[in-house]
């Protein structure tokens, strides 16, 4: 990649993928922006104004920055002063942080396999556990924390909408624009984009960018070669998985 151009395609939402156009614009040659979904309320919390304020949680984690807006729109801060706060990443605590809360508590490796390292959770028997995400996701946080004797509750307070994308046009475009870096922040959208792309040799042709082991075991398995974890889904930890990939190359 050092001695090509590096074309970068982003898959995030517009508003997040423009915050880390920006952040990689000194490094990149050509940037693409094309957000394969968007985020909306959920049914869930259109119907049930009143999912937080009903439980008396002892613990509420979030999962993203998405589910701390989509959350505040029901509830105030105040309603989370007594409760043990947790996100699964930084930048879901600094969106947090803004809103005016601050004691967060945020592991070092932004999964959820970190967050069940945290010593604090280790013992949540009889616990009250509130998990604000979006629709579906993985299960693995709140099957880990029931096995520890907690009380478990998922609050769903968005969906991801897949946006419709001609495929053979949007490949095209990739194509002649050369992309050979992706950045992929979640094994949903590493799955729907192999699937729109489908051409195993364009896919082997770039450097994919994941943010946990996970997804890239699952980009292996899929058979995609070139796969780099960047341990995190920050702007940070993206941009310095890049500089270092540019650097062995």
């Amino acid at each position: 990649m050092a001695t090509n151009p590096l074309n970068i395609l982003l898959t995030r939402p517009q508003p997040k993928s423009q915050e880390l156009a920006t952040v990689l614009a000194p490094i990149a040659n050509l940037i693409e922006i094309c957000p394969l979904f968007e985020y909306a309320a959920s049914a869930q919390a259109l119907s049930d104004h009143s999912q937080f304020s009903d439980i008396a949680a002892d613990i509420i984690i979030f999962v993203s920055p998405a589910a701390v807006e989509f959350a505040l729109k029901t509830i105030t801060i105040e309603m989370l002063s007594s409760t043990q706060v947790f996100a699964v990443g930084q930048a879901t605590a600094t969106r947090l942080q803004h809103r005016g809360l601050s004691n967060i508590s945020v592991p070092e490796r932004e999964t959820s396999e970190g967050l069940l390292q945290l010593v604090t959770l280790q013992h949540v028997k009889d616990k009250r556990v509130i998990i604000v995400r979006g629709n579906g996701g993985r299960e693995h946080l709140a099957q880990e924390l029931t096995n520890r004797g907690a009380i478990v509750t998922y609050n769903e307070v968005y969906k991801r909408q897949w946006l419709p994308l001609n495929a053979e046009q949007t490949i095209e475009k990739w194509r002649k624009q050369q992309i050979n870096c992706i950045v992929v922040t979640s094994t949903q959208i590493l799955e729907k984009l192999f699937a729109l792309i489908d051409d195993l040799h364009f896919a082997n042709q770039c450097t994919w960018l994941v943010v946990s082991e996970r997804t890239r075991q699952n980009a292996h398995a899929l058979g995609l070669t070139k796969v780099i974890n960047c341990q995190g889904a920050s702007h940070q930890h993206i941009l310095a998985s890049i500089k270092a990939q540019l650097m062995e190359n």
